[in-house]
């Protein structure tokens, strides 16, 4: 195959450095995902302890690559902290690109169109946040909340009785589907709600 041992020695020196090159460049991929990490997991931290702007400042720095539907969701925390929903909305929007099944930002678009009273609207994104994860206590909560505020007491109901059966502590749901009860003409179970929620409280 070779015509000389110098050329052997040429083409083994060029297999080598090509494995070695190759090899390097899964090193520095593995770090780079590390690195990447690291900044994530310090945003992170920033964020939960209220360094907003620092927090912000080093997830904008990464690369675009490298922004995941995480990133976007810190991003946009962050951009309610500074009261600006529109820009909220867009970072969970980029959220939803990144991964389409992603049930925080779905929960969080409801949250802040049901502070907006856009209700409809809210309710779209509880329940598609609940078809990505089904035992999502708060996302039926919140879900309920907005049916209560159109008036359809009888979904309402249907959605905190799901909640009671994921957290049955939680004194909100037993008031909210007691209330439920009352506006559905039913007032002897919004009695006994009540009094199933004194005897847990107890």
């Amino acid at each position: 195959m070779f015509k000389n041992n110098l050329t052997k020695k040429i083409f083994l020196f060029i297999v080598f450095f090509l494995l070695l090159f190759a090899n390097n460049n899964t090193i520095a991929q593995i770090n780079d995902n590390n690195n990447t990490d690291d900044i994530k997991q310090k945003a992170i931290a920033l964020y939960e302890t209220k360094n907003y702007d620092e927090a912000k400042k080093i997830l904008n720095e990464l690369n675009k690559n490298d922004k995941d539907e995480l990133v976007f969701l810190l991003l946009s925390n962050i951009a309610l902290e500074d009261n600006d929903d529109n820009l909220a909305i867009k970072n969970l929007n980029k959220a939803l690109q990144k991964n389409p099944n992603y049930y925080k930002a779905y929960y969080n678009l409801g949250c802040i169109f049901a502070s907006k009273k856009s209700y409809l609207l809210a309710i779209d994104n509880f329940e598609l946040a609940l078809k990505n994860k089904k035992d999502f206590e708060s996302a039926y909560y919140n879900l309920a909340y907005c049916q209560m505020k159109l008036k359809n007491y009888e979904k309402a109901k249907k959605n905190l009785i799901k909640a009671l059966e994921l957290n049955p502590k939680n004194k909100n749901y037993y008031y909210n589907l007691a209330y439920c009860y009352k506006e559905l003409n039913k007032p002897n179970q919004a009695k006994k709600i009540l009094e199933a929620y004194d005897k847990i409280a107890l």
